[in-house]
Protein backbone atom coordinates (compact mmCIF):
# COMPACT_ATOMS: atom_id res chain seq x y z
CA UNK A 1 0.00 0.00 0.00
CA UNK A 2 1.73 3.53 -0.53
CA UNK A 3 2.24 5.89 1.68
CA UNK A 4 0.17 8.70 2.94
CA UNK A 5 2.48 11.35 1.84
CA UNK A 6 2.53 9.72 -1.71
CA UNK A 7 -1.43 9.62 -1.83
CA UNK A 8 -2.21 13.25 -2.07
CA UNK A 9 -4.99 14.32 -4.40
CA UNK A 10 -5.20 18.17 -4.48
CA UNK A 11 -8.85 19.83 -5.56
CA UNK A 12 -8.32 23.08 -7.75
CA UNK A 13 -11.64 24.81 -7.28
CA UNK A 14 -12.78 28.87 -7.31
CA UNK A 15 -14.53 29.49 -3.92
CA UNK A 16 -18.62 29.51 -4.69
CA UNK A 17 -17.91 25.46 -5.74
CA UNK A 18 -16.48 24.21 -2.75
CA UNK A 19 -19.40 22.11 -2.06
CA UNK A 20 -18.38 20.40 -5.17
CA UNK A 21 -15.31 20.42 -3.93
CA UNK A 22 -16.35 18.69 -0.43
CA UNK A 23 -18.57 16.23 -1.96
CA UNK A 24 -15.92 14.61 -4.72
CA UNK A 25 -13.14 14.49 -1.67
CA UNK A 26 -16.03 12.60 1.05
CA UNK A 27 -16.11 10.09 -1.69
CA UNK A 28 -12.43 10.05 -2.79
CA UNK A 29 -11.45 9.07 0.69
CA UNK A 30 -14.27 6.92 1.39
CA UNK A 31 -13.41 4.77 -2.15
CA UNK A 32 -9.45 4.77 -1.93
CA UNK A 33 -9.68 4.59 1.82
CA UNK A 34 -6.08 6.32 3.13
CA UNK A 35 -6.50 9.03 0.39
CA UNK A 36 -5.11 12.55 1.51
CA UNK A 37 -7.16 15.00 -0.49
CA UNK A 38 -6.61 18.76 -0.40
CA UNK A 39 -9.59 21.19 -0.49
CA UNK A 40 -8.37 24.90 0.45
CA UNK A 41 -11.62 26.02 1.71
CA UNK A 42 -13.26 22.77 3.84
CA UNK A 43 -11.78 24.51 7.19
CA UNK A 44 -9.55 21.49 7.53
CA UNK A 45 -6.91 21.54 5.14
CA UNK A 46 -5.58 24.69 6.16
CA UNK A 47 -6.03 25.24 9.85
CA UNK A 48 -6.69 29.18 11.50
CA UNK A 49 -3.49 30.61 11.84
CA UNK A 50 -1.54 28.67 8.98
CA UNK A 51 0.09 30.76 6.10
CA UNK A 52 -2.25 30.43 3.34
CA UNK A 53 -0.38 30.55 0.31
CA UNK A 54 2.61 28.62 1.87
CA UNK A 55 0.13 25.56 2.65
CA UNK A 56 -1.18 25.60 -0.76
CA UNK A 57 2.45 25.35 -2.34
CA UNK A 58 3.06 22.61 -0.24
CA UNK A 59 -0.19 20.89 -1.17
CA UNK A 60 0.35 21.16 -4.89
CA UNK A 61 3.95 20.19 -4.03
CA UNK A 62 3.12 16.96 -2.76
CA UNK A 63 0.45 15.68 -4.89
CA UNK A 64 0.36 13.30 -7.37
CA UNK A 65 -2.97 14.20 -8.74
CA UNK A 66 -4.49 17.57 -9.32
CA UNK A 67 -8.57 17.95 -9.93
CA UNK A 68 -9.02 21.02 -11.28
CA UNK A 69 -13.03 22.03 -10.97
CA UNK A 70 -14.32 24.01 -14.51
CA UNK A 71 -17.15 25.64 -15.08
CA UNK A 72 -18.23 29.11 -17.14
CA UNK A 73 -17.01 30.76 -14.15
CA UNK A 74 -13.63 29.18 -12.61
CA UNK A 75 -11.88 28.66 -15.92
CA UNK A 76 -11.15 32.57 -16.18
CA UNK A 77 -10.18 32.58 -12.63
CA UNK A 78 -6.72 33.38 -12.02
CA UNK A 79 -5.93 31.48 -8.98
CA UNK A 80 -7.44 28.14 -10.69
CA UNK A 81 -4.59 28.89 -14.24
CA UNK A 82 -2.24 29.49 -11.48
CA UNK A 83 -2.70 26.29 -9.87
CA UNK A 84 -3.00 24.12 -12.98
CA UNK A 85 -0.19 25.43 -14.59
CA UNK A 86 2.10 24.80 -11.57
CA UNK A 87 0.49 21.18 -11.68
CA UNK A 88 1.56 20.94 -15.13
CA UNK A 89 4.83 22.17 -14.35
CA UNK A 90 4.95 19.88 -11.27
CA UNK A 91 4.32 17.00 -13.68
CA UNK A 92 1.18 16.26 -11.74
CA UNK A 93 -1.27 14.39 -13.37
CA UNK A 94 -3.84 17.45 -14.01
CA UNK A 95 -7.12 16.27 -14.70
CA UNK A 96 -10.13 18.81 -15.50
CA UNK A 97 -13.50 18.08 -14.08
CA UNK A 98 -16.03 20.02 -16.22
CA UNK A 99 -19.34 20.73 -14.63
CA UNK A 100 -22.44 22.91 -14.28
CA UNK A 101 -22.50 23.35 -18.45
CA UNK A 102 -18.96 23.65 -19.11
CA UNK A 103 -18.17 21.23 -22.27
CA UNK A 104 -14.82 19.52 -22.47
CA UNK A 105 -14.60 20.75 -25.92
CA UNK A 106 -15.19 24.32 -24.74
CA UNK A 107 -12.24 24.31 -22.30
CA UNK A 108 -9.33 27.02 -23.19
CA UNK A 109 -5.91 25.85 -24.13
CA UNK A 110 -3.88 24.08 -22.63
CA UNK A 111 -6.94 22.50 -20.28
CA UNK A 112 -8.59 20.74 -23.30
CA UNK A 113 -5.31 19.24 -23.77
CA UNK A 114 -5.78 17.40 -20.91
CA UNK A 115 -8.07 14.14 -20.18
CA UNK A 116 -11.50 15.40 -19.23
CA UNK A 117 -14.20 14.44 -17.63
CA UNK A 118 -17.90 15.32 -16.58
CA UNK A 119 -18.57 15.38 -12.99
CA UNK A 120 -22.14 15.15 -13.64
CA UNK A 121 -21.44 11.34 -16.02
CA UNK A 122 -21.16 7.73 -14.17
CA UNK A 123 -18.70 6.69 -16.82
CA UNK A 124 -16.56 9.84 -16.50
CA UNK A 125 -16.70 8.99 -12.91
CA UNK A 126 -15.01 6.28 -13.14
CA UNK A 127 -12.70 7.39 -15.50
CA UNK A 128 -11.65 9.57 -12.86
CA UNK A 129 -10.93 7.08 -10.12
CA UNK A 130 -9.28 4.72 -12.64
CA UNK A 131 -6.79 7.84 -13.53
CA UNK A 132 -6.68 8.19 -9.90
CA UNK A 133 -5.58 4.57 -9.34
CA UNK A 134 -3.17 4.45 -12.20
CA UNK A 135 -1.35 7.35 -10.67
CA UNK A 136 -1.13 6.24 -6.85
CA UNK A 137 0.09 2.35 -8.22
CA UNK A 138 -3.19 1.05 -6.64
CA UNK A 139 -6.58 -0.71 -7.54
CA UNK A 140 -8.91 1.27 -9.02
CA UNK A 141 -12.12 0.83 -6.33
CA UNK A 142 -15.49 -0.40 -6.70
CA UNK A 143 -17.91 2.67 -5.97
CA UNK A 144 -21.86 3.84 -6.54
CA UNK A 145 -20.71 5.83 -9.93
CA UNK A 146 -24.64 6.38 -10.87
CA UNK A 147 -25.55 7.70 -6.83
CA UNK A 148 -22.37 9.57 -7.41
CA UNK A 149 -23.27 11.12 -10.66
CA UNK A 150 -26.67 11.66 -9.40
CA UNK A 151 -25.74 14.40 -6.34
CA UNK A 152 -23.37 15.85 -9.01
CA UNK A 153 -26.12 16.43 -10.95
CA UNK A 154 -28.39 17.83 -7.94
CA UNK A 155 -25.35 20.19 -6.97
CA UNK A 156 -25.32 21.57 -10.55
CA UNK A 157 -28.87 22.55 -10.77
CA UNK A 158 -28.47 24.55 -7.83
CA UNK A 159 -25.49 26.51 -9.74
CA UNK A 160 -27.58 26.63 -12.66
CA UNK A 161 -30.76 28.47 -10.44
CA UNK A 162 -27.81 30.99 -8.73
CA UNK A 163 -26.75 31.88 -12.11
CA UNK A 164 -30.37 32.43 -13.20
CA UNK A 165 -30.68 34.92 -9.87
CA UNK A 166 -27.66 36.85 -10.79
CA UNK A 167 -27.48 40.16 -10.38
CA UNK A 168 -29.35 42.71 -12.86
CA UNK A 169 -28.39 46.42 -12.52
CA UNK A 170 -30.86 48.56 -13.67
CA UNK A 171 -29.50 52.10 -16.10
CA UNK A 172 -25.86 51.11 -15.24
CA UNK A 173 -23.42 54.00 -15.23
CA UNK A 174 -20.38 53.96 -16.68
CA UNK A 175 -16.92 55.54 -15.96
CA UNK A 176 -14.98 56.28 -19.21
CA UNK A 177 -11.85 57.62 -18.41
CA UNK A 178 -8.30 58.50 -19.07
CA UNK A 179 -4.69 59.84 -18.22
CA UNK A 180 -4.07 63.03 -19.76
CA UNK A 181 -1.46 60.77 -21.29
CA UNK A 182 -3.82 58.55 -23.09
CA UNK A 183 -6.84 61.31 -24.04
CA UNK A 184 -6.45 61.43 -27.53
CA UNK A 185 -7.96 60.39 -30.55
CA UNK A 186 -7.95 56.79 -29.59
CA UNK A 187 -9.67 57.44 -26.88
CA UNK A 188 -12.43 59.30 -28.56
CA UNK A 189 -13.15 56.02 -30.15
CA UNK A 190 -13.99 54.05 -26.64
CA UNK A 191 -15.96 57.13 -25.69
CA UNK A 192 -17.99 56.97 -29.05
CA UNK A 193 -18.56 53.41 -28.17
CA UNK A 194 -19.90 53.43 -25.13
CA UNK A 195 -21.82 57.02 -25.75
CA UNK A 196 -23.25 55.35 -28.41
CA UNK A 197 -24.41 51.82 -26.76
CA UNK A 198 -25.30 53.51 -23.56
CA UNK A 199 -26.83 57.06 -24.42
CA UNK A 200 -26.76 59.67 -21.51
CA UNK A 201 -25.26 56.84 -18.61
CA UNK A 202 -21.53 57.88 -19.30
CA UNK A 203 -19.29 60.01 -17.21
CA UNK A 204 -16.24 60.98 -19.48
CA UNK A 205 -13.04 61.94 -17.51
CA UNK A 206 -10.22 63.19 -20.07
CA UNK A 207 -7.56 63.87 -17.62
CA UNK A 208 -8.00 61.26 -14.58
CA UNK A 209 -5.48 61.70 -11.44
CA UNK A 210 -5.37 59.48 -8.65
CA UNK A 211 -7.80 61.61 -6.30
CA UNK A 212 -10.11 62.35 -8.75
CA UNK A 213 -10.12 58.61 -9.52
CA UNK A 214 -10.64 58.25 -5.50
CA UNK A 215 -13.91 60.77 -5.62
CA UNK A 216 -15.84 59.42 -8.05
CA UNK A 217 -15.37 55.60 -7.03
CA UNK A 218 -16.15 57.00 -3.46
CA UNK A 219 -19.28 59.40 -4.13
CA UNK A 220 -20.73 57.48 -6.81
CA UNK A 221 -21.73 54.18 -8.19
CA UNK A 222 -20.18 53.01 -11.31
CA UNK A 223 -21.42 49.40 -12.45
CA UNK A 224 -18.89 49.58 -15.02
CA UNK A 225 -15.69 51.38 -15.21
CA UNK A 226 -13.39 51.71 -18.60
CA UNK A 227 -9.88 52.72 -18.38
CA UNK A 228 -7.16 53.99 -20.53
CA UNK A 229 -4.30 54.62 -18.09
CA UNK A 230 -0.94 53.05 -17.97
CA UNK A 231 0.08 50.14 -15.69
CA UNK A 232 3.23 49.19 -14.26
CA UNK A 233 3.75 46.04 -15.82
CA UNK A 234 5.43 44.45 -12.79
CA UNK A 235 3.35 46.04 -9.60
CA UNK A 236 -0.01 46.44 -11.44
CA UNK A 237 0.00 49.90 -10.28
CA UNK A 238 -2.12 52.98 -12.23
CA UNK A 239 0.44 55.48 -13.72
CA UNK A 240 -1.67 58.56 -14.09
CA UNK A 241 1.59 60.64 -15.09
CA UNK A 242 4.08 59.16 -17.72
CA UNK A 243 6.91 57.17 -16.15
CA UNK A 244 9.82 59.50 -17.00
CA UNK A 245 8.15 62.32 -15.39
CA UNK A 246 9.85 63.79 -12.44
CA UNK A 247 9.74 61.72 -9.49
CA UNK A 248 8.22 64.74 -7.43
CA UNK A 249 5.57 65.04 -10.31
CA UNK A 250 4.66 61.25 -10.22
CA UNK A 251 0.86 60.01 -9.73
CA UNK A 252 0.30 56.45 -9.10
CA UNK A 253 -2.49 54.43 -7.80
CA UNK A 254 -1.30 50.85 -6.13
CA UNK A 255 -3.38 48.06 -7.24
CA UNK A 256 -4.56 47.30 -3.49
CA UNK A 257 -5.84 50.77 -3.36
CA UNK A 258 -7.65 50.64 -6.44
CA UNK A 259 -9.32 47.54 -5.55
CA UNK A 260 -10.54 48.85 -2.19
CA UNK A 261 -12.00 51.85 -4.44
CA UNK A 262 -13.48 49.46 -6.61
CA UNK A 263 -15.42 47.86 -3.72
CA UNK A 264 -16.27 50.46 -1.92
CA UNK A 265 -17.78 52.25 -5.26
CA UNK A 266 -19.14 49.16 -5.74
CA UNK A 267 -18.04 48.29 -9.36
CA UNK A 268 -19.26 45.21 -10.84
CA UNK A 269 -16.69 45.59 -14.32
CA UNK A 270 -13.90 47.20 -15.16
CA UNK A 271 -12.10 47.36 -18.87
CA UNK A 272 -8.17 47.88 -18.29
CA UNK A 273 -7.73 49.54 -22.21
CA UNK A 274 -4.35 49.11 -22.07
CA UNK A 275 -0.86 47.04 -22.96
CA UNK A 276 0.04 44.48 -20.32
CA UNK A 277 -2.45 45.30 -17.48
CA UNK A 278 -3.01 41.79 -16.12
CA UNK A 279 -1.04 41.96 -13.43
CA UNK A 280 -3.34 44.74 -12.18
CA UNK A 281 -6.35 42.73 -13.25
CA UNK A 282 -5.22 39.74 -11.38
CA UNK A 283 -4.57 41.82 -8.09
CA UNK A 284 -8.65 43.61 -8.59
CA UNK A 285 -10.23 40.06 -9.82
CA UNK A 286 -11.01 39.33 -5.71
CA UNK A 287 -13.37 42.37 -5.92
CA UNK A 288 -14.77 42.74 -9.58
CA UNK A 289 -14.77 41.39 -12.96
CA UNK A 290 -12.40 42.08 -15.27
CA UNK A 291 -10.76 42.45 -18.53
CA UNK A 292 -7.51 43.13 -19.48
CA UNK A 293 -4.74 41.89 -21.85
CA UNK A 294 -1.08 40.57 -21.26
CA UNK A 295 0.34 41.81 -24.68
CA UNK A 296 0.59 44.87 -26.76
CA UNK A 297 -3.38 46.08 -27.77
CA UNK A 298 -3.98 49.45 -30.17
CA UNK A 299 -6.66 51.73 -29.18
CA UNK A 300 -8.25 50.54 -32.75
CA UNK A 301 -8.31 46.96 -31.38
CA UNK A 302 -9.87 48.02 -28.13
CA UNK A 303 -12.31 49.76 -29.80
CA UNK A 304 -13.54 47.68 -32.38
CA UNK A 305 -13.46 44.51 -29.61
CA UNK A 306 -15.50 47.10 -27.65
CA UNK A 307 -18.09 48.20 -29.96
CA UNK A 308 -19.01 44.80 -30.30
CA UNK A 309 -18.76 43.28 -26.41
CA UNK A 310 -20.68 46.59 -25.22
CA UNK A 311 -23.52 45.91 -27.95
CA UNK A 312 -24.54 42.17 -26.55
CA UNK A 313 -24.30 43.91 -22.91
CA UNK A 314 -26.70 46.00 -23.58
CA UNK A 315 -28.96 43.66 -25.17
CA UNK A 316 -29.39 42.36 -22.03
CA UNK A 317 -26.91 39.72 -22.92
CA UNK A 318 -25.17 38.84 -19.27
CA UNK A 319 -20.99 39.38 -18.73
CA UNK A 320 -19.84 36.20 -19.26
CA UNK A 321 -22.11 35.56 -22.65
CA UNK A 322 -21.38 38.82 -24.35
CA UNK A 323 -17.42 38.12 -23.63
CA UNK A 324 -18.14 34.33 -25.00
CA UNK A 325 -20.05 35.71 -28.36
CA UNK A 326 -16.83 38.53 -28.64
CA UNK A 327 -14.10 37.76 -31.34
CA UNK A 328 -12.29 34.85 -29.02
CA UNK A 329 -9.06 36.24 -31.13
CA UNK A 330 -8.80 39.47 -29.38
CA UNK A 331 -6.79 40.73 -27.01
CA UNK A 332 -8.80 41.42 -24.25
CA UNK A 333 -9.11 38.40 -21.78
CA UNK A 334 -11.54 38.13 -19.01
CA UNK A 335 -11.09 37.77 -15.08
CA UNK A 336 -13.98 36.05 -13.79
CA UNK A 337 -15.34 37.52 -10.41
CA UNK A 338 -19.01 37.10 -10.54
CA UNK A 339 -21.76 37.02 -13.78
CA UNK A 340 -24.00 40.13 -13.79
CA UNK A 341 -26.45 41.27 -16.41
CA UNK A 342 -26.63 45.34 -17.25
CA UNK A 343 -29.87 46.58 -18.40
CA UNK A 344 -29.99 49.32 -20.31
CA UNK A 345 -31.91 52.32 -20.04
CA UNK A 346 -35.17 52.19 -22.16
CA UNK A 347 -34.93 54.85 -24.98
CA UNK A 348 -37.95 56.86 -25.21
CA UNK A 349 -40.09 57.24 -28.16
Amino acid sequence: MAKLAQRKVFISHVSSETELAQVLKRHLIHDFRDLDVFVSSDGKSIQAGDNWFEELRKALKNAKVEIVLCSLESIGRPWVNFEAGAGWILRIRVIPVCHSGMRPNELPLPLNLLQTIEASQPNGLQRLYDSIAEVLGVPAPAAAFDAMAAEISELEEKYKQAKQDLERIEHPLILCASSEQYSGMDFDLDVAVLEETFPRQVVVERKLTSQRLSELLGRQRFDIVHLAIAVDTKSGELQFTPSNADPQDLDTMSAGRFAERLRDSPTRLVVLATCHSIFLADETANVTNVIATKTEVSGKEVAKWGRSFYRYLAQGDSLYKAYKLTDEKSPMKLFRWRDVAFAPRIQQA
